[in-house]
């Protein structure tokens, strides 16, 4: 049986990132950190949702295929050309319905949610004050994927 893990906002290819991300000291060593801990908690069998700004520069995407597990991504206003990302993804797409849950990048409109918590990456260091939602930017889970039954325990508790 497979594991499902959440991410977001892994920004690979972002030549500035550690100006923003200051416990890195480049781009390779950024790119190097969450590669090394994705593959420390994932299996090869396990699922991992990206949520949005996995990749800034298409020349960047085989870094996924030294990333363990099946790959599915929610687009990010910071990524590049859809179709680049098929070769290295299962499924890609603006936002998810996934076990009564919302994926996507950007939190969803509160009027939006239908009775359902929204996980999702984009605002990095900021969390909303909500119950509902759960943001998993890199920042937020320690740039490893976060286990989805982790997510869940946290949007009911």
């Amino acid at each position: 049986m497979s594991n499902v893990f959440l991410i977001g906002d892994l920004h690979f290819g972002h030549k500035n990132i550690h100006k923003f991300r200051t416990c890195f000291k480049d781009e390779e060593e950024h790119q190097e950190t969450i590669i090394e801990l994705w593959n420390n908690v994932v299996g090869k069998r396990d699922i991992v949702w990206v949520l949005g700004d996995a990749c800034f520069k298409a020349d960047k995407l085989p870094l996924f295929n030294r990333m363990k597990g099946q790959k599915n991504l929610i687009l990010g206003n910071h990524d590049v050309d859809a179709k680049d990302f098929f070769p290295y993804f299962n499924k890609v797409g603006g936002f998810a319905s996934y076990k009564h849950t919302w994926l996507s990048h950007a939190p969803i409109h509160p009027d939006e949610l239908r009775g359902r918590p929204n996980i999702h990456g984009h605002t990095h260091n900021h969390k909303i004050a909500d119950k509902r939602y759960l943001c998993v930017s890199c920042e937020q889970v320690g740039y490893t994927p976060i286990y989805f039954e982790t997510c869940k325990e946290f949007l009911n508790a």
